[in-house]
């Protein structure tokens, strides 16, 4: 859900109805501004933050090109391989 807003004398801000009505946010609530990876974020009186889902709000124009399965693999490999050597090495010099 995007909005546009628009910044006024001193920097005001109005909160469009339909966000204040699903946040119950009421003339004379203080809101916590939080600037977070670029982006300001705020957040309705009495929130309790839960980073998983500001965290899933930022990210979710970023695409990730490669798979968290994939860097898993390419990690376990180059671990295997590290051992393999280590080992070789050992054999040899004993």
């Amino acid at each position: 859900m995007d909005f546009s807003i628009k910044v006024l004398q001193k920097g005001r801000i109005t909160i469009p109805i339909k966000i204040r009505r699903m946040f119950g946010i009421k003339e004379g609530d203080i809101l916590t501004l939080k600037v977070v990876g670029g982006r300001i974020i705020i957040l309705p009186p009495r929130t309790i933050v839960n980073l998983t889902e500001t965290l899933d709000g930022l990210l979710e124009d970023i695409v990730i090109e490669t798979s968290i399965k994939e860097e898993l693999k390419k990690s376990s490999s180059r671990r295997i391989e590290r051992k393999i050597s280590r080992s070789k090495l050992s054999s040899y010099a004993g």
